[in-house]
């Protein structure tokens, strides 16, 4: 990984800050609507409704902040900067993986804001454990995302990434069970839901803050979409720079 190229997609990134503020008011607006105005002794799957609404909602917006990468690649496809990165000693994977990394911290502000707010807000009440845990696996749960915004940035062009990217974040957080508890869908919907990545992502976040512990079952896939859409980010980069 090269730290001076990722310390400039940072940098490149933050000046964008409409990415930022629909990443971050957008999940906190949703949860403080469908979350902050449920009852406190409401649950839902055996878990605080408010807790679950939070966790819904923060995943909601590291998803999308995290696949927000996309517009950055085909902006960058756009100007030739494939062309150039060939002339450079950076390596495919190196890019990929300054991505990723890019991906993942644009993923933390959401998580933060929503979890502060369900703290004071909606008044969760977890222990440190439980908060720490449900922290980590939610940020980590945006991994397939990050690929996803790959795979996106280099098969979307300029004009239609944005549109792409939103239609298909509300897709996969309607069909994945992010606003809607799963339970109360109709069955082809459960269906569909367990097809989708956010599905078992939402899952395994909510699993911390069960008495049984992680959902390792949840986790596994989780981690299976992020190698396949990783995979898939990565051929679909050797290919575009191959062409430029």
């Amino acid at each position: 990984m090269n730290l001076d190229y990722l310390k400039f997609d940072i940098k490149r990134t933050l000046r964008n800050r409409r990415v930022l503020i629909f990443a971050v008011l957008m999940p906190l607006v949703l949860f403080l609507i469908f979350g902050a105005t449920l009852h406190t002794s409401d649950s839902e799957g055996g878990i605080s409704a408010i807790a679950y609404v939070m966790v819904s909602m923060a995943m909601f917006g590291s998803m999308n902040a995290a696949m927000s990468s996309g517009g950055v690649i085909a902006m960058e496809r756009d100007g030739g900067w494939n062309r150039t990165l060939r002339l450079t000693p950076l390596k495919p994977q190196a890019y990929v993986a300054s991505k990723v990394i890019l991906s993942l911290l644009l993923a933390v502000p959401p998580l933060v804001v929503v979890f502060v707010a369900g703290m004071i807000i909606g008044h969760v009440d977890l222990s440190a454990g439980q908060w720490l845990s449900v922290a980590l696996v939610s940020w980590l749960g945006a991994l397939p995302f990050a690929g996803l915004g790959l795979v996106i940035g280099y098969v979307a062009k300029p004009d239609s990434v944005q549109p792409i990217t939103g239609l298909t974040t509300m897709l996969i957080a309607a069909f994945g069970g992010l606003w809607l508890p799963i339970e109360q869908m109709p069955h082809v919907m459960k269906t569909i839901a367990q097809l989708t990545p956010a599905y078992w992502t939402g899952l395994s976040s909510r699993s911390a803050l069960s008495e049984g512990g992680l959902d390792m079952h949840a986790v596994l896939i989780v981690l299976v979409w992020t190698v396949v859409l990783g995979a898939i980010g990565l051929r679909r980069f050797r290919a575009d720079t191959a062409r430029a």
